[in-house]
């Protein structure tokens, strides 16, 4: 099931078709939408682990429905657990609902968007920690809505572009949850669970919710190499053998680095016959090509291995399809690439990817994990009033000035992988006020719940940050966008709540002494060619900002500047002319793509 939809209040049948049309590409399988006076609810399927059965949802059991976009990887135990024989996984949820009240996702092992609707009384809406699955809502005073995409709610009222909300995109590559650019759609954080109460003749009121962050409990349990070595490779070797489906062409998206060819080699070992592999490339680009390297590990697995070029032309064609299949714009250049390789992926047959998300957030494999230890671990500053006090008076755009004016400031240092745009940049960059802190009070609910759990080691603030920031905001969304899209499942193994559970019972300080990945490593040596385990990691990069600045230039983002004025002209010249010289390529992508956007919007025409 890949999109669920709901509206309560008024409901306006044709309005609500149209919304309810705008998600039709999650579930190309099979539809299906209820219309009542006051309550519309509907599902797009895409078929997957019930292919070949009838669809049963929304389901509807005496006065309670449910509606389920995901996979329940353990739904068969929870079955049995609860006396249901072979039932679905739409009726194992509302069983295990019903039995454990909203606690029943405390038990659930997979990725999810679930509502459940008791009639006359009230809406839940619960999204897995990972934030695999996404999750938007709209209260209005005629109603409430629900979606897996916020394009749907799009159709129940028009964009109002939230310039408040610049700050978190341009600052972190995505709007941190509930906040999107819009300035009524929310989106739930992942692992919230949201509660509505629904009286026929009461007002729409405003829901409650709460968030569960299961890893923050989870008690540390190995000390040392061997034994967490032992339960990780349990861990992952399991979660990949239950993402691997019984019913439809599955494969692996292999990049050449260590995370994906880990999979791979473990779905090779469950795998009856030759897997399936794909990769992408660049021609004439050779230090950013990294089939080579995706090609030795398929030929050690003896995978069917396929491979795709991907030049300029692809990109600002794929960019065209990206674009509208975008709820607000992502700042992350590797999704128009991703979107390519799973078009063509798509066109194999293929129904479901394994990939490796999550191994570089979990076990520490960016170099910035170890850059910002070494900050977060310094005795003291000297005289860090008076470093306060001059770094405010000497501003300079790099980062490092900004790391030491938080040490010297007292703050907390690290706030994500997915930190572009510091506020010091975007209050000069942005015509309007942005103040120092701003940013980092999007995600403090996420520092007070990570104290309040008594873990206190920079390397399990990192992880679970990442999680919520640079997973949950930034690269699943891109995933399930790009995946839905092309008629795909993606499936993460390293996500999985068993293999995070194992990786934050590890103690932290072996963690942070094996990075980057040193407990992966060992355990891919028995699997995998040495020069693919003894790789370092180079993340996916391509020549974007040179294809763009070859072809549209700036020019999207001047004519978007015409219309709305949202930047200083002078900041962007800056930007211009360093990407112009290889510098601040990341920064500018973000720019680009928001431009882009707000003119497919309509604005800046």
């Amino acid at each position: 099931m890949c999109a669920i939809f709901g509206v309560f209040g008024v409901c306006e049948p044709e309005q609500v078709k149209r919304a309810f049309g705008r998600l039709s590409h999650r579930g190309p399988d099979d539809s299906a939408l209820i219309i009542e006076e006051g309550v519309c609810l509907g599902v797009h399927r895409l078929a997957i682990e019930s292919a070949g059965d009838p669809l049963n949802q929304p389901l509807r059991e005496g006065e309670t429905t449910l509606l389920f976009n995901g996979e329940i990887y353990n739904h068969r135990e929870l079955a049995a657990t609860l006396g249901l024989g072979k039932a679905d996984e739409a009726r194992t949820l509302l069983a295990a609902w019903r039995r454990w009240g909203d606690a029943f996702v405390e038990r659930l092992r997979g990725m999810y968007a679930i509502a459940i609707y008791e009639e006359g009384e009230a809406l839940r809406l619960f999204r897995d920690p990972a934030g695999k699955k996404p999750l938007y809502w709209l209260r209005t005073p005629e109603c409430f809505a629900f979606a897996s995409e916020a394009k749907a709610l799009y159709a129940l009222k028009p964009f109002y572009f939230e310039r408040r909300h610049l700050p978190q995109y341009l600052g972190y590559q995505a709007t941190v949850a509930p906040a999107t650019l819009d300035r009524e759609i929310r989106k739930l954080e992942p692992g919230e669970s949201l509660h509505l109460p629904l009286h026929p003749k009461s007002k729409i009121q405003h829901p409650t919710s709460r968030t569960f962050d299961p890893w923050l409990s989870v008690p540390v349990r190995y000390r040392d190499e061997a034994s967490a070595a032992v339960a990780l490779e349990e861990a992952l070797d399991e979660a990949v053998a239950l993402r691997i489906p019984g019913r439809v062409e599955w494969g692996v998206l292999l990049s050449g680095g260590l995370d994906s060819s880990m999979v791979a080699a473990l779905a090779a070992r469950h795998s009856g016959e030759p897997i399936r592999t794909f990769s992408i490339g660049y021609e004439g680009y050779a230090k950013y090509d990294e089939r080579p390297w995706a090609r030795k590990t398929a030929e050690f697995l003896g995978a069917e291995h396929r491979e795709f070029a991907f030049g300029k032309r692809e990109f600002f064609e794929t960019l065209e399809r990206w674009i509208p299949l975008l709820d607000e714009p992502l700042g992350d250049p590797a999704a128009v690439p991703l979107l390519y390789l799973m078009e063509r992926a798509a066109e194999t047959g293929v129904r479901v990817l394994l990939g490796g998300e999550g191994s570089d957030e979990l076990l520490l494999g960016y170099w910035n994990y170890r850059r910002f230890y070494e900050y977060d671990t310094l005795p003291g500053l000297p005289d860090a009033t008076w470093l306060a006090g001059y770094l405010r008076r000497h501003y300079s755009p790099g980062r490092e000035w900004e790391w030491y004016r938080r040490l010297a400031e007292g703050e907390v240092l690290f706030r994500s992988t997915a930190e572009l745009y510091t506020e010091p940049q975007l209050a000069r960059l942005l015509r309007q006020n942005v103040r120092i802190g701003a940013n980092y009070e999007a995600i403090a609910r996420y520092r007070e719940r990570f104290e309040a759990s008594g873990r206190t080691h920079p390397a399990d603030w990192y992880s679970t940050i990442d999680l919520k920031l640079m997973l949950g905001e930034v690269y699943l969304v891109k995933q399930d966008r790009v995946s839905m899209a092309a008629g795909i499942e993606a499936r993460s193994p390293f996500l999985d709540r068993r293999v995070i559970g194992t990786i934050f019972a590890t103690d932290p300080a072996l963690r942070m002494a094996q990075a980057p990945k040193g407990l992966l490593r060992s355990l891919a040596r028995p699997l995998l060619p040495p020069e693919i385990v003894d790789r370092k990691k180079k993340g996916l990069n391509y020549p974007f900002i040179e294809w763009i600045l070859e072809e549209e230039g700036l020019e999207p983002i001047y004519r978007v500047q015409e219309a709305l004025g949202i930047f200083d002209d002078a900041q962007l010249e800056f930007l211009g002319a360093k990407a112009h010289r290889g510098k601040f390529r990341q920064h500018l992508f973000p720019l680009y793509m928001l431009a882009k956007w707000l003119l497919w919007k309509g604005f800046g025409r």
